[in-house]
């Protein structure tokens, strides 16, 4: 029973980032093509499909070089890859949320805009590159949130990935009347929330990995392994021997807040002092910035 609500909670964080990101890539695209339909352009939706389809190659090209190169890395170049990956992850997510607080209410008239020189200027390149550019966008920031879970489980990621393109696609399908009408700030007030969630705990995670590769290598910790520095000391150490504990990472509660929250059952106090670091400057700025949406 605790693998099955392993492999289930494995699933959850890939299937929810990925769900997201794949709307909103739907989103951008199914306004760009109701759009052409609306001003009697149908002609120019096949760009769309071109520049949308030449951008999940790239992702796919890319996600596939991650897992191998996973496959190449061990020990402390292991360690420093999964690190940097997650923090940089972090970052991106980061940026993504600000842009969209900037973005969110002027998008639509933004795309419309770029819609309306691209058919003007009769360029059908143009129209590619718009459509690839936004669907790249969203790849690229897929692929390198889920560098880090490939790392921990690459079966669970994948699947909970694969399924959430589907979901995506079928909901998209089924509402493809409606999203050009979409209250597109509602959208991003809510899934920004998502990706804060997602953000901390992969911060957290990333301070984790530079924690163990900082060991291989042999800084802050003496020559029987322990710690030589507070920041890199558990918190708290729940014994792994203890997986019937509801608070073990593998336990009944703590799987669920591992695949949700990127909780970890003894987690250094970098760890935890970068995780609330993080929550403290992300909920001001989005209780700030989306107050009015």
């Amino acid at each position: 029973m605790t693998d099955g609500i392993s492999i289930g909670s494995a699933l959850v964080a890939p299937f929810l980032v990925v769900l997201r990101e794949s709307i909103e890539a739907a989103l951008i695209v199914g306004i760009m093509w109701a759009y052409l339909d609306k001003t009697n352009n149908k002609e120019y939706q096949k760009y769309l499909a071109y520049g949308t389809i030449g951008a999940i190659a790239l992702s796919l090209v890319l996600g596939g070089g991650i897992i191998i190169l996973l496959g190449e890395l061990a020990g402390f170049w292991e360690k420093m890859f999964e690190g940097v990956a997650s923090i940089s992850a972090t970052l991106v997510l980061s940026y993504v949320i600000i842009w969209m607080a900037k973005h969110a209410g002027s998008m639509k008239g933004e795309l419309e805009s770029k819609m309306d020189f691209a058919i003007t200027s009769q360029s059908a390149n143009s129209l590619v590159f718009l459509a690839f550019v936004a669907v790249a966008r969203e790849g690229l920031e897929t692929v390198l949130f889920l560098a880090p879970l490939l790392s921990i489980d690459i079966g669970s990621t994948i699947i909970g990935s694969i399924l959430a393109v589907v979901v995506a696609l079928v909901l998209s399908l089924a509402a493809k009347r409606q999203i050009y009408n979409l209250d597109i700030g509602k959208f991003f007030k809510y899934t920004s929330l998502i990706l804060i969630v997602f953000a901390a705990g992969l911060f957290g995670y990333g301070l984790h990995e530079l924690v163990e590769a900082a060991e291989y290598a042999g800084v802050g910790y003496d020559a029987d392994g322990e710690p030589t520095n507070f920041l890199f000391s558990y918190a708290w150490d729940i014994n792994p021997a203890e997986k019937s504990h509801p608070l073990h990472e593998k336990g009944a509660i703590g799987v669920w807040f591992k695949a949700l929250l990127g909780y970890d059952g003894n987690p250094e106090w970098i760890r935890v002092i970068g995780y609330l670091s993080y929550w403290a400057w992300a909920g001001r700025f989005y209780r700030k910035t989306f107050a009015s949406y």
